[in-house]
């Protein structure tokens, strides 16, 4: 593109207003300003941050200069059929952005009730109950954040954001560990481990525990702008902090999964996770990705908004790929990894094989030498085992088997800590978790899934994510297949380059989420 060209585009749009959003669909706003400065302004998102005139497109680009839509542009602006451009959103390819130019005195009228309808909300934030009308409300320089933890395992997901909040001198971070509850009764006691592991990052944190209420009018009195608890289970914390108490502040999810895609809810053969009641409380869910058609048609038919949802990629994606190589077996053959989901037992999601195999991975270790077999249980199997009824084992068979599985010269256990070091190290997986079944296609290992008959329904993106393992229903399989596929290329290496390419995509998901939070703030 010649530069009086360039010119010619820049100024035609730095001169009006437009109408953004998916082609066919409501718009996402009807003001959209592109300033000569090359921002996108009077329209918040990730995404659409910045725009430029190049190569015959015009560019939107995300907080960290990346292109996210590009639209193919015309010989002049005259062409322009219809005052409408049509791009490709890069991160998904079968999204079309439409680009529409409008008429100032339209654009200005719809913007006047827009700062009307701001105005009335600010009121209504005001006289609302969350600070009472007899309370003193008090006054900060900084944005505040607070964070409830009660698990280490999972922290990649959140570790980078609480890591940018503690360094950002805009931000005040507090954050709470506590022990990880099981059906909100059960304690099992994982905050020396929470604890211990925040402090060799270098997080100060506040440790609860007991009088959990306590500590939740304390948080209230120190007035969090934002909170961030650690999963979306209530059942996994104390009743003080359950979503019902939450609901003073702007909550935040970020999942811990990277993403909810896989499976449809609990014995459903249809529907989305996303509809659970925790997100009715919820301020903005950070995901992977934009929602697919059929997430977006289960939130419009639930009292979950799709407001809530903006994606930023996944933090928790980046510290797979990412992850420091570590294996704990100091023995020198091929790396198998084999984790074990928790859900053993026939009322819930019904992925876990262990009760049924571990004899046969015990065995099969002990024969063949040539392997390194690391086991690694999903943190709540033991207490599946410990409160529920499983057929054929009991806590006893559990813990002896631990015991005898680590004493084997090629074998070992790992538990509370993070996997994905492991997962690095390794030459294969063998697993039975949903979120295995993606997540480890980050790191391009050859993964054998086992399935069980009843497993809960994969959805349709499930489904293709699926295509990057290697599907077995029989242990005698699956241990046939990691044996081959030691020897031979993945040929599921291009599908799981595809199926995780959207979440990777930025390199740091932290920095948009911080954003979001200074915008809120009007910062």
């Amino acid at each position: 593109m010649d530069k009086q060209k360039q010119n010619t585009w820049e100024g035609y749009f730095a001169q009006r207003w437009f109408e953004f959003g998916k082609k066919g669909e409501e718009p996402y706003t009807r003001r959209m300003i592109l300033t000569s400065d090359g921002q996108v302004d009077n329209y918040t998102s990730v995404n659409e941050r910045y725009w430029q005139v190049t190569d015959d497109e015009l560019q939107f680009l995300n907080g960290d200069h990346q292109v996210t839509t590009r639209f193919p542009l015309p010989a002049d602006p005259l062409a322009i059929d219809k005052f409408t451009l049509i791009g490709d959103f890069v991160l998904d390819p079968s999204i079309h952005h439409q680009l529409v130019a409008r008429h100032m005195p339209e654009s200005l009228h719809e913007l006047n009730d827009g700062m009307r309808q701001d105005l009335d909300d600010h009121f209504l934030q005001a006289a609302s109950s969350t600070y009472p009308l007899d309370r003193k409300i008090k006054t900060h320089s900084h944005i505040r954040v607070a964070f409830i933890i009660n698990c280490v395992e999972t922290l990649p997901a959140l570790l980078p954001l609480i890591k940018a909040v503690k360094d950002d001198n805009m931000f005040e971070l507090k954050v709470i560990a506590v022990d990880r509850f099981y059906e909100s009764v059960n304690v099992l006691p994982t905050l020396a481990n929470v604890t211990k592991f925040l402090d060799k990052q270098g997080v100060p944190c506040i440790p609860v525990d007991g009088n959990y209420e306590v500590a939740l009018r304390k948080l209230k009195l120190w007035q969090a702008d934002f909170l961030i608890r650690q999963s979306e289970w209530d059942e996994d914390f104390p009743e003080a902090f359950h979503a019902d108490h939450l609901d003073w502040a702007r909550l935040i999810h970020i999942p811990y999964t990277i993403t909810e895609k896989m499976i449809h809810p609990a014995n459903q053969k249809e529907g989305s996770l996303l509809t659970n009641d925790y997100y009715l409380h919820v301020w903005r869910y950070f995901a992977a990705d934009p929602l697919s058609p059929n997430e977006k048609q289960a939130v419009d038919t639930s009292f979950v908004s799709q407001d809530i949802f903006q994606p930023v990629g996944s933090m928790k994606a980046k510290m797979i790929e990412h992850a420091t190589p570590h294996w704990p077996i100091h023995h020198g053959g091929k790396r198998v990894l084999w984790t074990a989901h928790h859900t053993i037992t026939k009322n819930w999601f019904n992925f876990g094989t262990f009760p049924e195999i571990y004899r046969a991975m015990y065995t099969w270790t002990k024969t063949h030498q040539e392997l390194s077999v690391l086991f690694n249980p999903h943190p709540l199997l033991r207490e599946i085992i410990s409160t529920e009824e499983v057929p054929g084992l009991t806590l006893q068979q559990y813990d002896d088997f631990l015991k005898q599985f680590d004493e084997l010269p090629n074998g070992g256990v790992l538990q509370n800590t993070s996997q994905y070091g492991a997962s690095a190290a390794s030459d294969i997986i063998l697993t039975d978790g949903a979120s295995a079944f993606y997540e480890m296609q980050i790191q391009r290992k050859p993964i054998v899934a086992l399935l069980r008959k009843d497993h809960t329904a994969f959805t349709a993106e499930g489904k293709q994510i699926l295509e990057g393992v290697h599907v077995q229903t029989d242990i005698s399989a699956a241990q046939r297949d990691i044996l081959r596929l030691l020897h031979e290329p993945d040929s599921k290496l291009d599908k799981q380059i595809a199926n995780t390419k959207a979440w990777l995509a930025n390199d740091h998901p932290e920095y948009a989420i911080m954003q979001a939070m200074r915008g809120e703030m009007g910062l």
